[in-house]
């Protein structure tokens, strides 16, 4: 019997596909032998920075000196954009792009496996993860000025409404209580089938599943939410009361210089809107810091918009300049030394505002879903239960009671 060992990069989309792939091999007759010597081992990429394109090479090169007589075949987003680089390593037998990644269990079987379309349910189960990640959606016609995603992953397409709920279903009758719906540019779905409303639809089909308690959206762009979905996420018993909404800056020239489709004014018209319909909502964002032609006024100014909007959560990373992007080639780069102090500083903001979310969440009643010890709130919280044994993927109610860590602790078990 063949084994395999598969090392998963990057986004919940990737992760996803590392599932599909997972499960497929596994019909095959493969076992995976995670760290035990495996014949095969698989490596899903990353490329959306420098830092990720690095990590998933050092991935590949690990699994050479930890098990040279294995035969490494490397996919994902790097594979597309550094095929000739990774065909170097010693070890590897093969590099499959994201266009062939559907083709690469066929190819460990000894054969060509027939393409496998975006619309064919995949996943049945969700290894290691209490929730499930269902992707609805692949590629990004948006083009910022830094992004190297659209050329990596193509133009936006849809998966059918029908094979996402058959999957949705099946999730669910293999006991996942919880969904997050995942895609490249989560927000254009529907719209190359004809759909300006698709992802709505989406949820409401999803919505009449038994057994599937809660649906969650991985990141949206500000542009894609609408007022249908802005109802949504008010009306729904099921929907989280969660976006992750990617800022990149809070400055207007900044954010014309990364050709983002949204500007400040658009983002706190969304957020009011956002909290008139959910009060409670946690909303999420990406700050990137030393974008080319950021200055201090500029970076003050997304301090200042920040301090306004309130998000819950930051993910705060430097500008990675990706070769085949616009941004790559502009000349006003800011320094390393400087990145690194607007970047501290952004994380101490980041780390009050979450706190200030954490306190208006005290003394509430909220409903959790276990993972270990610890579970996340509807509006994305995580809270720790201590000196109670709850089992993993219980949905239960809770009353918070003090900050802990990087979130909160319960007092109270219902």
């Amino acid at each position: 019997m063949k084994t395999f060992e598969l090392k998963t990069l990057g986004c919940k989309v990737n992760q996803y596909e590392s599932q599909a792939l997972r499960e497929r091999l596994l019909g095959l007759g493969f076992k995976e032998s995670p760290n035990q010597g495996a014949d095969i081992c698989i490596v899903n990429t990353c490329s959306v920075t420098q830092r990720a394109e690095t990590d998933s090479l050092e991935a590949v090169r690990a699994f050479n000196r930890n098990n040279p007589q294995a035969k490494i075949f490397v996919t994902g987003c790097s594979a597309q954009n550094s095929p000739e680089i990774i065909s170097r390593i010693n070890g590897v037998q093969a590099v499959l792009g994201n266009n062939k990644k559907e083709s690469l269990a066929g190819i460990l079987d000894g054969k060509e496996a027939p393409d496998i379309s975006l619309n064919k349910p995949e996943v049945s189960s969700f290894h290691k993860h209490t929730r499930a990640f269902l992707k609805i959606q692949d590629g990004c016609n948006y083009g910022c000025s830094y992004c190297i995603i659209p050329r990596l992953r193509g133009a936006s397409r849809s998966r059918q409404l029908d094979q996402i709920v058959k999957e949705a279903k099946q999730l669910a009758d293999n006991g996942y209580k919880e969904i997050v719906l995942c895609g490249i540019c989560l927000g254009a779905y529907g719209r190359d089938l004809g759909d300006k409303e698709g992802l709505v639809r989406v949820i409401e089909e999803l919505e009449k599943i038994e057994g599937l308690a809660r649906l969650r959206l991985s990141s949206i762009e500000a542009s894609d939410v609408r007022p249908a979905l802005i109802q949504k996420m008010g009306d729904s018993s099921k929907l989280c009361r969660h976006l992750h909404i990617p800022f990149q800056s809070g400055d207007d020239a900044v954010l014309k210089l990364m050709r983002r489709k949204t500007l400040t004014e658009g983002y706190r018209r969304l957020i009011r809107s956002l909290r008139r319909e959910s009060p409670n909502i946690g909303i999420t964002t990406d700050i990137m810091i030393g974008f080319p032609g950021e200055k201090e006024d500029n970076f003050r100014n997304t301090i200042d918009f920040l301090k306004e909007a309130k998000p819950s959560r930051m993910h705060i990373f430097p500008f990675s300049g990706r070769k085949d992007t616009p941004a790559y080639d502009f000349k006003d780069t800011v320094k390393s030394q400087t990145i690194k102090e607007r970047a501290g500083i952004m994380k101490s903001l980041a780390k009050e505002l979450a706190q200030d979310f954490y306190r208006q969440n005290l003394d509430k009643e909220l409903e959790v879903l276990v993972e270990a010890n610890a579970g996340y709130s509807s509006n994305y919280i995580k809270v720790y239960i201590a000196g109670v044994d709850i089992p993993p993927n219980s949905l239960i109610k809770i009353k918070t009671q003090k900050l802990y860590k990087d979130g909160l602790i319960c007092s109270t078990l219902k």
